[in-house]
């Protein structure tokens, strides 16, 4: 995690990846937890790869990790240890 200046002040990222030309892929902490709130007690590889309902506006969405875009992050974080 890391912090970075935005326009909403002071903000908490997570680091998803460091690619080989040195380039940064991260999130922001609400944006992830809006998304994977529903396995904020258990976030386990299984959990976070698996389907997740979340609301966005007015609008409520059921979207697996894949559809997100985040399941690449995901199998990454699993091959270098960070999951169980």
């Amino acid at each position: 995690m890391f912090k970075r200046h935005t326009e909403q002040g002071e903000v908490d990222f997570i680091l998803l990846e460091t690619n080989e030309n040195g380039t940064t892929t991260s999130v922001d902490t609400n944006t992830f937890e809006t998304f994977f709130e529903d396995v904020e007690g258990n976030p386990t590889y299984k959990a976070l790869s698996g389907s997740h309902t979340f609301k966005l506006e007015d609008t409520q969405y059921t979207m697996t990790a894949e559809e997100m875009g985040y399941q690449k992050y995901f199998d990454q974080w699993k091959e270098q240890g960070l999951f169980n």
